[in-house]
């Protein structure tokens, strides 16, 4: 029997719960039709992770973006954007970039990346009454805050989603998710952001995911996995 159909077309919502913390829909993000095949390969994976992870699958909904880029985001209220791309993957590395957002979701990281960004603003302002002009720098120095931190969040999302497809039942879950992370860089090329980049670099996230399974070694599913 399959899980139901988690709840699509949030974009309504996503508009109301990020409005604080641009940007809060993708560019491109659409309404997706529920029956179609790449919704619901996208529904059943979305399901499967947030069950393994120990999460409630009945609150997440999530909407598609059109593009052939290979995209899982995760925002809040368990709100998340799949692009068209990512649905066109093999059904294992769908599964990997799934949990891969879901981890982002059950780790609480959009949050933090907020907490930390309102905290600096609000640090830089504090300055600005000492140092009149000073609370500016928050437009360059805010941002790269928040995106080293971001990037040290990503190796966190992929140990944690490491531990999602175990539980999904994934033999070899390293393996998977290295070969999902590789096959999503062919299609979308690297992250020319630099010290604004919001991913660290491809071969420190595959290098922090070793040593990687040896074919015929299976690594046994572990239960749902709760906060």
């Amino acid at each position: 029997m399959r899980p139901p159909v988690v709840l699509v077309g949030a974009l309504a919502l996503a508009c109301s719960a990020c409005a604080a913390f641009p940007p809060s829909v993708p560019g491109g993000a659409y309404y997706p039709n529920p029956a179609a095949p790449p919704t619901r390969v996208l529904s059943h994976a979305l399901y499967r992770a947030t069950q393994a992870a120990g999460d409630d699958p009945t609150r997440c909904s999530f909407a598609l973006i059109g593009t052939r880029r290979v995209i899982a985001l995760s925002a809040p209220d368990a709100i998340f954007y799949f692009s068209d791309g990512l649905a066109g993957q093999p059904p294992a590395h769908v599964d990997a970039l799934v949990a891969l957002a879901v981890a982002h979701e059950v780790l609480g990281h959009d949050g933090q990346r907020r907490a930390l960004s309102l905290g600096v603003t609000a640090g830089f302002a504090a300055l600005g009454f000492v140092v009149p002009g000073l609370s500016f720098a928050d437009l360059l120095v805010n941002p790269l805050i928040v995106r080293a931190f971001t990037r040290e969040q990503e190796i966190s999302a992929d140990r944690k989603a490491v531990l999602i497809l175990g539980a999904m039942g994934h033999e070899r879950p390293r393996r998977t998710l290295a070969s999902a992370l590789r096959a999503a860089a062919a299609v979308n090329g690297p992250d020319k952001g630099g010290a604004f980049a919001k991913e660290p670099d491809l071969e420190a996230r595959l290098g922090a995911l070793e040593p990687l399974e040896r074919f015929g070694v299976a690594v046994k599913s572990s239960a749902p996995l709760r906060r």
